[in-house]
């Protein structure tokens, strides 16, 4: 009897450890100046204070040695929010190397479609930042739709568009608002393949065509995207701009369940007021999503609620622009007191 409890015991332990593993409950690390490049912090190489992290709700600063705590759980995305003194590092196709995917068990659903199992925590996540001149006046590049729904129709894309902006000069960065591809997941790698040719920084935003339909739960149809890209909801500041990036497609349809509509979740509104709790009011906010939050030609293709609710976030802040695409052709609208 004695030995068959010792083996029980013996048997509990690795099921235990793990179980304490996987339910950690709070991430930490440190922001630090990647002086050498090697996205790894060397000895030498100094944290830095008063940066913003997120776990895509809350959002913290560093401390004066650039270290950080956040909440988490078994799905989060914790991300830096970069100074506009700051670039950040890319990987081999020009993505921002800006985040950590923490899904122990990985995504619900087919592995095709979501994050692999991630495993435990580490017991730092760190976020190198490369050391840059701020700039008052900066130049960016905005795609809207690529949206093929074939490798053939990415090679078209990259003939009649990549190819003409490869070592393009005095451009910043890049972003693409949505609909990276026309509903197939595995386009996404040829999709970051093609626009990595151009040569600079590249942010990306989800679409409708790039959502996860075989799911029940807003807050798990961007597991495909999460996959590619990382979190669908993100902030980061460029010289005296801050642009907050989000995922304004609400799926299943909240009104009956069927479809989409444009707005957006209790969570991500958390995010926004957090994040803009650390922005000077003097600052530029650039937001980019997907859906317009404009009903110009009229319908309802945005929750007007949630409208308000973003508005009245960004009330303090006088400078203020948003970016969408969705609609293939190209407008600008003024939105007035009225």
């Amino acid at each position: 009897m004695k030995n068959l409890l010792s083996l029980l015991i013996a048997s509990l332990l690795p099921f235990t450890a793990l179980n304490a593993i996987y339910a950690q409950s709070v991430a930490k690390g440190i922001v630090f100046e990647d002086l050498n490049q090697n996205h790894i912090k060397d000895r030498k190489e100094k944290g830095i204070a008063h940066v913003a992290v997120s776990n895509g709700k809350d959002v913290v600063l560093t401390n004066t040695q650039g270290e950080y705590e956040l909440p988490i759980a078994n799905d989060n995305i914790l991300f830096v929010i970069k100074p506009g003194n700051y670039n950040m590092p890319v990987n081999a196709y020009n993505q921002p190397l800006s985040y950590y995917n923490h899904k122990p068990n990985g995504s619900p659903g087919p592995a095709n479609a979501g994050v692999l199992p991630t495993g435990p925590l580490p017991r730092s996540v760190d976020f190198p930042l490369i050391p840059a001149t701020p700039k008052e006046n900066f130049r960016i590049l905005v795609f809207g739709d690529p949206q093929p729904y074939s490798v053939q129709e990415v090679d078209y894309f990259h003939k009649g568009i990549i190819s003409e902006l490869t070592g393009v000069q005095g451009v910043d960065f890049g972003i693409t608002l949505g609909d990276l591809a026309g509903d197939h997941f595995d386009l996404h790698k040829f999709y970051i393949e093609a626009v990595k040719d151009i040569g600079i920084p590249w942010y990306n935003v989800m679409g409708n065509h790039d959502e996860n339909y075989d799911t029940q739960a807003d807050s798990l149809s961007d597991e495909a995207f999460e996959k590619s890209f990382g979190p669908a909801t993100y902030a980061f500041n460029h010289g005296m701009a801050h642009f907050i990036i989000l995922d304004d497609i609400l799926y299943p349809d909240p009104r009956d369940g069927k479809g989409f509509w444009g707005g957006f979740r209790k969570d991500q509104l958390e995010f926004i007021k957090n994040d803009l709790g650390f922005v000077p009011k003097d600052h530029l906010v650039i937001l980019a999503f997907h859906i317009p939050i404009s009903e110009l030609e009229g319908g309802d293709p945005f929750n007007d609620e949630d409208r308000l609710k973003l508005f009245e976030l960004l009330k303090d802040f006088p400078y203020t622009l948003t970016l969408s695409a969705h609609t293939h052709f190209q407008r600008q609208d003024f939105f007035t007191a009225k």
